[in-house]
């Protein structure tokens, strides 16, 4: 089913200021690249002509293609069979970056998020972040000659809050880095002037979801994630990521559950990032949470222990899934979200410990009693990268053909 759009803007005379064409491409993107012709249509919500006029411009800017063949998605019905819409083959495409702890993916996403290509590197305890940009400009300038296609521009999602106007990660501090411009240590390292936009992952992750995972469709989407160590978040609101004054906003990881606990290094005790991510999973099962190199492997190992009823796993998973429950608690108090999403580790840990978690929920939260809201495990296995690409992208989808003036 194809994604329906926001309504249409309407500037000051009253006019639609959106572009159909524009319209069209985002339904398309967010509908994994191909759709009929009348999906596309009833989702704009216009006439055939204005879907057709839309659609010839998509198609001579080289953006799209139709099969000549009716699609065997039409259905059965009255009326002319459906062709289908396609991205086309030489459309622009991005350039993602996804630096965590321990890996470097360096991608190739095409319209539809549609992982085209990637090369994945090791990541080494401690690195210089000298080194790392090198080789972060080496796969970008190889895959951008390699892969034949326009470049949109580049996505880098780093393991970091973010600041919006300049793309500084302010604290990478899973990596042992302070502050870092990782915008500007990109672009320094291209050859080619493509426009970099830099984001923290989760948000990037949030993003993807929300328009190509398991979020569309929310309103209030909260996002809550751990891929290697330390706990992310994210909030999609109206389809947009909430950053707050300067991109900072929704450092989950760093609300309390649990004021007794462990001294965190922001400062605060108990953080959620202490005391419910994979090393919190492995201390409560008393192995050891040292060396990080792993021990997402180990964590994944402990919860199969657990699915096999392994006393000491259940307990482990139990526990850090009762300081999960009241962290979303609290926020699900500050934020009112329609749908929380849990992604990494935690949508693994979730069908293990959803009574646990919906418990929690209830009995700390005032608005979970009023309204529950559906806790679902993410859909995507590389989100960040595929957010990280929409940045990039966004140009593309928000570009307007130019029309000619009525005479």
């Amino acid at each position: 089913m194809t994604p329906s759009v926001s309504s249409p803007r309407v500037g000051p005379n009253g006019d639609d200021s959106a572009n159909n064409a524009s319209r069209m491409l985002v339904l398309l993107h967010r509908s994994g690249g191909s759709a009929t012709r009348a999906e596309l249509t009833a989702s704009l919500g216009c006439g055939r002509s204005a879907a057709g006029y839309a659609l010839t411009e998509l198609v001579g800017r080289g953006l799209v293609r139709i099969d000549d063949r009716p699609s065997a998605r039409s259905g059965i019905g009255p009326g002319r069979p459906s062709h289908l819409v396609e991205v086309a083959p030489g459309a622009p495409v991005a350039l993602s970056v996804h630096l965590r702890v321990d890996t470097l993916d360096v991608a190739v996403v095409g319209l539809g998020g549609r992982i085209l290509r990637v090369e994945r590197e090791p990541v080494e305890t401690r690195p210089e972040v000298a080194s790392i940009f090198l080789r972060i400009s080496r796969l970008l300038r190889k895959l951008g000659r390699e892969c034949g296609r326009p470049i949109a521009g580049v996505g880098v999602s780093m393991p970091s809050p973010v600041r919006r106007e300049d793309g500084y990660a302010l604290q990478p501090r899973h990596l042992d880095w302070t502050g870092v411009p990782a915008r500007d240590l990109v672009q320094e390292g291209l050859d080619e002037p493509w426009p970099v936009h830099v984001g923290n992952d989760a948000n990037l992750a949030a993003l993807a979801e929300h328009r190509h995972g398991a979020g569309q469709g929310s309103r209030q989407l909260l996002y809550v994630t751990t891929e290697h160590i330390g706990i992310g978040g994210a909030l999609v609101t109206e389809g947009s990521v909430f950053g707050g004054a300067r991109g900072y906003a929704m450092e989950v990881g760093h609300t309390s559950a649990d004021p007794d606990g462990p001294r965190c290094s922001c400062g605060s005790r108990g953080c959620l990032e202490l005391v419910a991510d994979t090393r919190a999973l492995m201390r409560a099962a008393h192995l050891p949470d040292e060396p990080v190199t792993g021990i997402e492997y180990r964590a994944r190992v402990l919860m199969e222990a657990a699915e096999r009823g392994d006393p000491v796993a259940v307990a482990a998973v139990d526990e850090v899934a009762t300081r999960l429950g009241v962290g979303l608690a609290g926020l699900v108090n500050l934020l009112d979200p329609d749908r929380i999403l849990l992604g990494g580790l935690l949508a693994r840990l979730l069908p293990l410990s959803r009574a646990r978690i919906s418990t929690e929920l209830r009995e700390r939260s005032f608005l979970e009693r009023a309204v529950p809201v559906p806790v679902e495990p993410a859909r995507l296995e590389a989100g960040a990268l595929l957010g990280a690409a929409e940045l990039a992208l966004e140009p593309v989808l928000a570009a307007r053909a130019e029309r000619p003036e009525p005479e």
